[in-house]
C-alpha cells in the first residue's frame, strides 16, 4: 500500500474517520488494528512473523526490567539481529547459490524474490533501541498495547523515522485533534506528494535509462545523472517522511523529522546531522558512543568511523556496493576530521562554507553510483562512459527545473518555513497548495513507483 497510491488514501480516510468519531479510550485499538491491516495487507504470513517477534522482544524487555539480568538484552538484541541477518543476507546469499547450481535446497528455491519481510531494517532498529534503553533504565515499566503500537503504528512502519519510546509513549492516550496538527499534516502531504511524485518520479525518468544503457549517453550526462540521482533519493526518500509525518499530524501525533536540507550542508560531519536524521542519531547512540565516540585516540576515531558507516551502509542492502558506498563515506568523515577537526558551520567564512558546500557535493555524487548498482562491473561501465560522445544527452530546461525545485523545497526545509515561518498563513496557503498539487497531478501521465527505502 504505497503512499501515493489511491488504495492508501481510502485506507486513510477511512481510519481517520472512525478514529476521530471513535472515544478517545478506544482510540489506540482503532490505530493498532488499522496497522495491522496495513502491514497484513503486504502479506499475512509475514504480519505473523512480525508479531511474533514483537512478543519475544517484549517477553525480553519485561525480564530485563524486572530482574536487570544482562541475558535477557544480550538474548533480545541477538535474536533480533539474527532475524535481520537471515532474512536480508543469508537467506539472499543461499538463494544466489541455488540459483547459480552451485547448491540445490528445495526450500531455498521455492521461496519468491519478495522473500525480505517489510520494513524488517526500520522495525529492528527500533526495537533493539527498545532493548537497550530498557537496560540503561530509560522507563520502568513496558504496557504491551503501547509497545505494540509504538512498532506497528502505520505511518511510520515501512521506512522510518526510526522511533525511540520518548517520541511516542507520552502522546499515546493523549492525541487531539487541532487546527494545528491538521494545517501540517496536510502541508507536509502535500510536500511528500511534490517532492516523491512531481520530482523524484520526474528525475527518475530522465536517468533511468543512463543508468540502463550508459554508454548511449554523453560524458556530461553520465555526471549530471549521479547528482540528480542522489536528489532523487532525497526527494523521494524524504518526501516519504513528509507524508508519513502528515498522516501522524492527522492522527494527533507528531514524529520525528528526518531529512532538514541535506544538500545544503557545509561539512560531511554536517550532512550526516540532516540526511537520515533518526539513522544517523540511533548509529550514534547505540554503535558509535560503545565503541568510544569522540573519548578516543585519533586513529581509533577513524576506525570507529569507517567501520559504523561501513556498517550504515551495510543495514541499507545485501550487496557489497552498499558497504563500499558507507566504507566511503566513513572515509570522508576521517579525512574532514584529520584536516580540518571539529567543523562548526558558525565558526566558518563564506570562502570555507563554499568550498565545504563543493566538497560534500562532488563527494556524495561520486559515491552514490555505489548506492544504485551492485556490482562493480556495473560502476566500471557506467564511469568508462562519462568519456563518451554520444549524441543522447539529458540536460534539458524541464530537467534543470526539477533540480531548481529540489533545491528550493531544501531551502524552506532549512529556514523552517513549515514550522514557522508558514504559520500564520496556513488557513489560506494550505487551499491554494491544494489545488496547485491537484492541477499538477493530473497533468503527469505516470505510473505510481515504489519508494527507493521500501527495499530495505
Amino acid at each position: 500500500m504505497l503512499f501515493n497510491s489511491i488504495d492508501y488514501f481510502l485506507f486513510f480516510v477511512g481510519c481517520y474517520t472512525i478514529y476521530w468519531m471513535a472515544p478517545g479510550r478506544f482510540r489506540k485499538y482503532i490505530l493498532i488494528f488499522f496497522s495491522l491491516v496495513f502491514y497484513g495487507y503486504w502479506s499475512l504470513s509475514f504480519l505473523t512473523h512480525f508479531l511474533l517477534f514483537i512478543l519475544i522482544t517484549h517477553f525480553f524487555v519485561l525480564g530485563i526490567l524486572k530482574t536487570r539480568k544482562k541475558i535477557f538484552l544480550i538474548l533480545g538484541v541477538v535474536i533480533n539481529l539474527l532475524n535481520l541477518c537471515f532474512f536480508k543476507y543469508i537467506l539472499t546469499y543461499l538463494q544466489f547459490l541455488s540459483k547459480e547450481g552451485e547448491i540445490s535446497i528445495p526450500f531455498i528455491q521455492s521461496l519468491s524474490e519478495f522473500a525480505l519481510p517489510l520494513a524488517i531494517s526500520f522495525y529492528t532498529f527500533q526495537m533493539i533501541a527498545y532493548l537497550v534503553d530498557a537496560w540503561h533504565g530509560k522507563f520502568s515499566e513496558s504496557p504491551f498495547l503501547n509497545f505494540l503500537l509504538f512498532i506497528l503504528f502505520f505511518p511510520q512502519l515501512i521506512a522510518g523515522p526510526i522511533m525511540r519510546h520518548d517520541d511516542f509513549y507520552e502522546q499515546i492516550d493523549h492525541a487531539k485533534l487541532n487546527w494545528d496538527f491538521v494545517h501540517r499534516g496536510i502541508l507536509h502531504i502535500l510536500s511528500g506528494i511534490i517532492k516523491k511524485v512531481l520530482i523524484a518520479d520526474q528525475i527518475a525518468k530522465s536517468i533511468n535509462p543512463v543508468f540502463a544503457d550508459p554508454a548511449g549517453y554523453d560524458g556530461l550526462s553520465i555526471f549530471i545523472s549521479t547528482m540528480a540521482f542522489s536528489l532523487q533519493v532525497y526527494g523521494d526518500f524524504s518526501g516519504y517522511t513528509d507524508l508519513a509525518r502528515g498522516s501522524a499530524f492527522l492522527l494527533g501525533y507528531e514524529i520525528p523529522e528526518n531529512f532538514r536540507s541535506p544538500f545544503l550542508s557545509v561539512s560531511f560531519s554536517e550532512f550526516w546531522s540532516r540526511w537520515h536524521i533518526t539513522l544517523s542519531t540511533w548509529i550514534r547512540d547505540y554503535l558509535y558512543i560503545p565503541l568510544g565516540g569522540n573519548r578516543v585516540s585519533e586513529s581509533r576515531f577513524m576506525f570507529n568511523t569507517i567501520t559504523v558507516m561501513a556498517l550504515a551502509g551495510l543495514w541499507h542492502g545485501n550487496t557489497y556496493t552498499f558497504f563500499i558506498w558507507g566504507f566511503l563515506h566513513g572515509i570522508f568523515l576521517a579525512i574532514e576530521r584529520f584536516t580540518f577537526g571539529k567543523l562548526n558551520r558558525k565558526d566558518m567564512n563564506t570562502k570555507q562554507k563554499i568550498i565545504g558546500f563543493i566538497y560534500v557535493f562532488i563527494g556524495f555524487n561520486l559515491v552514490s553510483p555505489f548506492f544504485r548498482l551492485d556490482s562493480l562491473q556495473g560502476i566500471y561501465k557506467f564511469w568508462s562512459a562519462s568519456t563518451s560522445t554520444a549524441k543522447n544527452f539529458i540536460y534539458k530546461p524541464d530537467f534543470w527545473l526539477l533540480i531548481f525545485a529540489c533545491y528550493l523545497f531544501q531551502f524552506v526545509e532549512y529556514k523552517n518555513y513549515f514550522k514557522e515561518k508558514l504559520q500564520p498563513y496556513t488557513h489560506w496557503l494550505v487551499p491554494i497548495f491544494t489545488v496547485l498539487v491537484f492541477f499538477a497531478l493530473v497533468k503527469i501521465e505516470n505510473p505510481v513507483e515504489t519508494f527507493i527505502y521500501f527495499q530495505f
